[in-house]
């Protein structure tokens, strides 16, 4: 009796302590995936307590271009260039953490939440108000001045990481907001863009059109026999029944004039264009509509958004320095769905730092690095406390498939439809996007162009989204290509 009560006590034991371990599990992923949120967030009461505190410590550029800081009664002041101000917005954030720049995700070392004890003691026996720390972020103050003024009256972002290390070069968007007019804004005494509190680099969410072929493309590679070598064969238009969505022959949607019929669609490649027999690669670098939706067809909705979610469409983010969104994909349902879904359209969406990561990750070999835009932490007497970690994310490739990418990336720009982000002296390879947005033709498209540069030199991954610019070869390539020549300009 007193053995079996014995073993009944050690089985609820064994049970209490495994929920516990779970639970502390549970916490441990929940603080790793939303902790930078949380700690961000305007509503968090020990932040604001901190603040009327600590005199916040200053953000400068990679550069020593200050970007932020405070003065002797703790008012926050930022850059006195308008450009430079305007540009580095949703980076560097504001003080009141409307937005989720480096004031409100890095606040931990701004506000001194990370000092040592006897730091934060010797201030008890000063006059002087505690300071916190002093930031340096990983992005480049001109070459984000450079690119906000690319995208000129378009809305859209520019975002440029290191694939080597994650760190982020670039980060911009328009509109932006002015930091410094940011009480102005909240009483309404100043009118404010819709939208330009958003961070479209990390947390804009746009239908990724072309690009999105990267993906399909991988999805073939992971299911069809002998994909790389194996010749396909665009031969026009796909056609499709309007009402159930099915595919039928294109003799079936069309009249004897070429006119689609009353309750038939087509998908079309660019100016009904017909590449006829054309191999994996070379329908990456002419961006074929027609391989692409019968790859996707021919593996089935399944497998292409199995794919896409091994690449994190429609997963979460949990980086240390950054709040960033992912893309998701709505598992398609009918062929003319899952057509449309293989070239980009649909209701495929992506965020542009993950398509930058998804890139960068190409360009890497397979491997993602995390995106970090923390390059040191100082105190006020300029010692160096914390410096950048490089930390491997995620290995999104697999076997050859980077590689493969790469090559027929390289394609693109060298005869393809990223001729115009080629640049003198550098080997880029990249991919175009063109992105349907309205049906009627009301609004142009989107104009993406993704792309790297190879080589340790230059270890340089890049994303540009014009919203409503057109066509990503025409728009977004060379754009593109003139903040690449920036860089290098710069000394990257």
């Amino acid at each position: 009796m007193t053995r079996n009560k014995n073993g009944g006590i050690k089985a609820m034991l064994a049970l209490f302590i495994a929920m516990f371990v779970l639970l502390a599990g549970y916490l441990v992923y929940i603080i790793d995936v939303y902790g930078a949120y949380w700690f961000a967030s305007p509503y968090n009461t020990r932040v604001t307590k901190q603040k009327n505190a600590v005199i916040a410590g200053s953000i400068s550029d990679r550069r020593g271009v200050t970007l932020a800081e405070s003065d002797s009664y703790g008012a926050r002041h930022y850059s006195t260039n308008d450009e430079i101000r305007l540009s580095c917005a949703h980076a560097v954030g504001d003080s009141s953490n409307q937005t989720l720049g480096a004031q409100a995700l890095l606040s931990k070392y701004l506000l001194g939440f990370e000092q040592k004890t006897g730091d934060r003691l010797s201030y008890l026996f000063s006059d002087e108000k505690r300071h916190g720390d002093n930031v340096s972020l990983t992005i480049d103050a001109q070459l984000n001045r450079y690119a906000y003024g690319l995208l000129e009256s378009h809305a859209g972002a520019v975002i440029v990481m290191n694939y080597k290390t994650g760190e982020v070069l670039c980060m911009t968007g328009a509109p932006a907001f002015d930091p410094e007019k940011m009480e102005a804004y909240l009483s309404g005494d100043e009118p404010l863009e819709d939208g330009a509190m958003v961070n479209r680099a990390t947390m804009g969410r746009y239908t990724p059109g072309s690009t999105f072929k990267l993906i399909t493309a991988v999805a073939a590679l992971r299911y069809l026999p002998d994909a790389e070598n194996r010749v396909f064969v665009c031969d026009g238009p796909l056609a499709f029944d309007a009402a159930s969505g099915k595919q039928v022959s294109l003799a079936e949607a069309v009249d004897s004039d070429g006119n689609v019929k009353e309750g038939y669609a087509l998908l079309k490649d660019f100016e009904d264009e017909v590449h006829g027999e054309i191999t994996l690669s070379e329908a990456m670098k002419y961006s074929c509509n027609h391989t692409f939706a019968c790859i996707a067809l021919e593996i089935g909705a399944d497998r292409l958004t199995k794919t896409a979610e091994s690449l994190g469409i429609g997963g979460e983010y949990a980086f240390s320095e950054l709040v960033a969104y992912c893309g998701s994909m709505e598992k398609p349902t009918t062929d003319f769905e899952l057509a449309w879904s293989g070239v980009g359209q649909h209701k495929d969406i992506i965020t542009p730092i993950q398509l930058c990561m998804l890139t960068a990750g190409i360009a890497n070999g397979g491997v993602a690095m995390e995106p970090k835009i923390c390059l040191s932490v100082s105190d006020k007497s300029g010692n160096i406390k914390k410096r950048l970690t490089s930390e491997e994310y995620k290995e999104l490739f697999r076997g050859n498939e980077a590689e493969f990418l790469a090559e027929a990336m390289r394609g693109v720009v060298t005869g393809g439809t990223g001729k115009n982000a080629a640049v003198d002296g550098l080997s880029v390879c990249g991919k175009t996007g063109t992105a349907e947005v309205s049906s009627s033709g009301k609004f142009k498209p989107h104009a993406w162009f993704t792309g790297f540069v190879v080589g340790a030199a230059h270890p340089y991954a890049i994303t540009v989204i014009i919203e409503n610019g057109g066509g990503g070869g025409k728009i977004a390539a060379p754009v593109a290509a003139a903040i690449i020549e920036k860089m290098i300009e710069l000394g990257y």
